[in-house]
């Protein structure tokens, strides 16, 4: 599992929003262990007072979601892309749950 974290426009504090960042992603990672890799994109609008976190997570060789938030705080954006991207993979792991168990009384019904 690897996660990458890119930043544009970085100031004074990058390292502190990549740590962050990447122990965000970790928990993400322990929650979905078959997603493989998570790419986070942290933006900084100096003159908007803004930043911008893109959160990409791809599951077993294709991109599985991608989460976009805005937000005046660093950390929260970050959180917010975060919950995002879960709530996503979430639906996707459930969606796949209740097609197997779909496909399971369809085979049962046959015999």
């Amino acid at each position: 599992m690897s996660i990458e974290v890119t930043m544009r426009h970085s100031d004074v504090r990058i390292e502190a929003m990549r740590e962050y960042a990447v122990k965000r992603m970790e928990k993400l990672a322990e929650k979905f262990p078959k997603v493989t890799t998570i790419n986070i994109v942290i933006d900084i609008d100096a003159k908007k007072h803004m930043y911008m976190a893109e959160v990409v997570a791809n599951r077993l060789g294709s991109t599985a979601v991608g989460a976009k938030e805005f937000s005046e705080s660093a950390k929260s954006v970050i959180d917010a892309a975060a919950a995002r991207a879960e709530r996503q993979l979430l639906r996707m792991r459930v969606k796949a749950r209740k097609g197997a168990v779909r496909e399971q009384r369809a085979a049962s019904v046959k015999n």
